[in-house]
């Protein structure tokens, strides 16, 4: 019973712990950074829009015909 609490805290803390903490130190951005960021996902955005109405009006073309 002793062993799997032992390997349970080995895993948390050599582990999980470091994981925790890169994700927690990974997301700090500059006002630059987000402000690119969220420029490239709207152009993202944008596109797949776009693509999609293209792809509807086509659907549409050939349901027509």
């Amino acid at each position: 019973m002793l062993d799997i609490i032992s390997m349970i805290a080995f895993l948390i803390i050599f582990i999980g712990l470091p994981i925790l903490l890169i994700l927690i130190g990974g997301s700090n951005k500059t006002e630059e950074e987000q402000s690119l960021e969220d420029e490239e996902q709207m152009k993202y955005l944008k596109k797949y829009h776009e693509k999609k109405l293209n792809k509807k009006n086509k659907s549409r073309r050939k349901n027509e015909k």
